[in-house]
């Protein structure tokens, strides 16, 4: 019974979400964009704000866990375990950029909303859920200091070439920025590459999550 029920109440938020990308998309994320979807669509606002409890935050995470889902999905048809580590980062990358071009505009809505100082979502903890996630989909199995370098420095990386793709429509400048920081991710097993690339890469990283904070 509890399972059945988890299923209804999953699906009811992937409906309201489903309604909640076209207007995110037009109108942009605000304090009314729940009043908004009941109105247009008839649906009661209360059962929304239950399905929603902390509203936009709820929403935003939400929609989060189902691009990591569907990414998640999308991999398991992929060979990627042929491929070096580097370039498994890259198809993983370019296969959730390919997801999210989709639904672009809502994408670029929902990030561009999460560098506001205080809105909605805590950007460090979802820039990390999507990096733990995109190094799991390539098959690390690292501990201690690798675990964590892998990951800071893919962060980096992620977070330059997600705001070229927010601002930009060219697919083929968007492989060539991929490629130009993934060269940092094939010199991972140099200690002291580590150490170079962090000190390169964490300034920057600060600087993409410092508004969130």
């Amino acid at each position: 019974m509890m399972k059945t029920q988890n299923k209804y109440l999953y699906n009811k938020r992937l409906k309201i979400l489903k309604l909640a990308k076209n207007i995110i998309s037009e109108e942009g994320l605000n304090s009314n964009t729940f009043q908004i979807i009941a109105s247009k669509h008839k649906l009661n606002i209360s059962e929304i704000y239950l399905l929603f409890p902390d509203h936009n935050k709820d929403l935003l995470k939400f929609s989060l866990d189902q691009l990591n889902i569907e990414l998640k999905e999308y991999c398991k048809s992929i060979d990627l375990i042929r491929l070096p580590v580097h370039k498994r980062i890259r198809k993983i990358l370019l296969s959730k950029f390919e997801i999210m071009n989709k639904e672009k505009n809502f994408y670029k809505k929902i990030f561009l909303n999460s560098l506001i100082p205080n809105k909605n979502i805590s950007l460090p903890t979802q820039l990390y859920k999507s990096i733990d996630q995109i190094w799991y989909l390539a098959g690390d199995t690292s501990v201690d200091f690798n675990f964590y370098t892998k990951r800071l420095i893919l962060a980096g990386i992620y977070s330059r070439v997600i705001l070229f793709f927010i601002n930009n429509d060219n697919q083929q400048e968007l492989e060539n920025v991929l490629d130009l920081n993934l060269k940092k991710v094939a010199r991972i097993p140099e200690i002291k590459s580590k150490i170079k690339i962090l000190k390169d890469y964490f300034p920057n990283v600060m600087k993409f999550v410092k508004n969130s904070i």
